[in-house]
């Protein structure tokens, strides 16, 4: 197996049709069709399912697309890693962030480290923080900005931002219409809510609920915040998230935000791989970040 099987395995499963990935590989069909099948012997099974007019992935073709994915993705973060060395400064930055503020950082990051090193090309990825540890374990991203509570045994970082927490609650419910600003975990125990599917963010939720003789009651779990709002629209609920993810609510929902009472933060970090030393434009990267917010950098 090399790294063109792979490529050419990649475009097919892609296309899933040879006529199409033959031509964007710039390659005659019998070619392609012969490595894909010798590729096929060499794994033991098969990759497609073919029909008369196109292909079809078979669960061992999916599981080897996201491998291979991954593969392609090191690949290319190597010969990124191997040409700063050479020739300073350049190459692709991949960074991950958490929904909520996560996009605002990355963006005014962005537009900042651009101005010092306008060769540097960047590739995002958003997931949760369990998703970013991962990726971040298996070298697939540099940096991620991860949020609290964060999987401190197996990642390094620092705080860059802090905000508290809100409900988002529909406009005809009777908290809505008080014109108390701030609403309290007793108001909310009774209530149905729509929270982070984040599985330690549930257990962070359910912990502000310990004093109440009564189980909070989740009633969707969800793994994107801009969803929130729109499930309160339609009244499924009482959302929890940070105050940023109000940014993303349109004009016309109908829907109120309120702090919730006590005060209750959530902390975002800018995070690495506790095993792997950051590589030299991940190094760049961190200490400009560190000077934006007048973090010591020892």
């Amino acid at each position: 197996m090399d790294l063109r099987q792979i490529r050419y395995f990649i475009t097919v499963a892609e296309e899933l049709n040879i006529t199409r990935a033959a031509e964007k590989l710039h390659l005659s069909q019998p070619p392609l069709s012969r490595a894909l099948m010798e590729l096929e012997d060499e794994l033991g099974c098969a990759l497609f399912t073919r029909g008369k007019r196109h292909l079809t992935l078979t669960a061992e073709g999916l599981a080897f697309k996201r491998r291979g994915e991954q593969l392609l993705t090191l690949v290319d973060m190597t010969k990124t890693e191997i040409s700063e060395m050479q020739n300073g400064i350049s190459g692709t930055l991949y960074i991950g962030h958490v929904d909520s503020n996560g996009p605002t950082l990355v963006a005014e990051w962005l537009a900042s480290f651009k101005k010092l090193y306008p060769n540097v090309t960047y590739n995002l990825w958003c997931g949760n923080v369990d998703d970013l540890t991962d990726r971040l374990k298996s070298g697939l991203i540099d940096l991620a900005i991860t949020m609290t509570p964060t999987n401190y045994d197996l990642l390094d970082g620092f705080k860059v931002f802090s905000e508290d927490w809100v409900a988002i609650i529909p406009a005809n419910a009777p908290l809505a219409k008080s014109k108390n600003e701030y609403i309290t975990l007793e108001d909310l125990i009774d209530k149905d809510l729509i929270i982070s599917s984040r599985r330690s963010r549930e257990d962070e939720i359910r912990s502000w609920f310990k004093n109440f003789k009564k189980e909070p009651h989740f009633i969707v779990k969800t793994a994107h915040s801009s969803n929130a709002a729109k499930l309160v629209n339609k009244d499924l609920g009482i959302a929890l998230f940070p105050a940023s993810v109000a940014k993303n609510i349109s004009s016309g929902a109908k829907v109120i935000i309120k702090k919730i009472s006590p005060t209750i933060n959530v902390d975002y970090m800018l995070s690495w791989d506790n095993e792997r030393h950051p590589n030299a434009l991940a190094s760049k990267f961190i200490a400009h970040i560190k000077d934006m917010y007048g973090i010591s950098k020892s």
